[in-house]
């Protein structure tokens, strides 16, 4: 009889509306926690990628950086840079300029004009 006694006790104190709240909100932080770590996963692995294609830009870029050290150290690459950087020839050497004349564009006509009055163009050609 103590034997029942005893479990019907244990019973109740296990299925008490206290314990149960208490074991539901242990429930609910142990979820929390988890969902927050599979998120700084995902995190994680985003970041990952991220590095990883910083990387072989910067792998791609060190390798031309490279060939262009070594264009530099020949003669002709430091003829070709100081030419292209400073607009200058060599003695003997002639440059022609060729300067684009907008006049004769086709397209100039429509960008003069701001956008409302290209509506208004239109819609009044339709009326003519």
């Amino acid at each position: 009889m103590r034997s029942l006694k005893s479990k019907q006790r244990i019973k109740r104190l296990i299925y008490s509306i206290p314990l149960v709240v208490i074991l539901l909100i242990i429930a609910i932080l142990l979820t929390k926690g988890a969902i927050g770590l599979m998120g700084k996963e995902i995190e994680s692995r985003k970041d990952s990628k991220n590095l990883e294609e910083q990387m072989s830009v910067l792998v791609t870029r060190e390798s031309e950086l490279k060939e262009n050290i070594r264009r530099l150290e020949t003669e002709e690459g430091i003829r070709d840079e100081i030419r292209e950087k400073f607009n200058v020839t060599q003695e003997g050497e002639l440059v022609a300029v060729i300067v684009d004349d907008r006049r004769f564009s086709s397209s100039t006509d429509d960008l003069s004009l701001p956008w409302y009055r290209k509506i208004l163009n239109v819609i009044m050609s339709v009326y003519e």
